[in-house]
């Protein structure tokens, strides 16, 4: 029954991000980074690792960009679709490094590879279709953050970009389902409260 809520739920706002013009996009994704900025955890962070967006995602790429400028350790994500594992890989050059990887996002080329161990990450950006009020997160179901996140640090945040438009009133969740513990909208910052427990 879970499973199926979530597939609905997962069509119904993608469809609703996928209708946003791109300028559109792009304009919303520039007032999100300034929000993302403003937090002073995230200021702080020497170590985050930020997903590379993809279709009609939140834009990361300007985000990497500047927080390669800034002098922050930036990482991201190589998956490996055999054991739906993944492992941060620290990014130097973002225009060299990347190549198109699994459901072809751009991922580290292999001789760019540089593995940061999980639990020296302050921050993880979060990706998502979906979230609610308490944290609660709708992924694309293959669980790659999931198992990630239980090599981190108890002190990581995880903290959610979206769009206005991906905030629902319930997400339905499974027991392994990660709470995030923040969501920067264009619009907020909301704090989660059920997150506050790293479950």
């Amino acid at each position: 029954m879970i499973h199926k809520r979530k597939k609905e739920l997962r069509k119904k706002v993608q469809e609703l991000r996928d209708a946003l013009p791109p300028e559109r996009r792009k304009e919303l994704s520039e007032r999100i980074a300034e929000n993302l900025w403003s937090l002073p955890e995230f200021a702080a962070a020497e170590t985050v690792l930020f997903f590379i967006s993809f279709r009609s995602e939140v834009d990361t790429l300007p985000m990497i960009k500047r927080a390669l400028e800034e002098g922050k350790r930036a990482c991201v994500p190589c998956t490996n679709a055999d054991d739906k594992s993944m492992v941060a890989s620290q990014l130097l050059d973002l225009e060299n490094d990347l190549r198109p990887g699994n459901y072809d996002i751009l991922e580290p080329r292999h001789e760019c590879l540089r593995p940061v161990p999980p639990e020296e990450i302050d921050v993880v950006l979060m990706p998502g279709v979906a979230f609610d009020l308490t944290g609660g997160r709708l992924g694309y179901g293959g669980g790659y953050y999931d198992r990630f996140l239980e090599k981190c640090s108890p002190r990581c945040l995880l903290v959610a970009v979206a769009f206005e438009l991906q905030i629902v009133d319930h997400v339905p969740c499974a027991d392994h389902d990660r709470h995030v513990h923040k969501i920067v909208t264009e619009e907020r910052i909301i704090d989660c409260p059920s997150a506050c427990v790293l479950h």
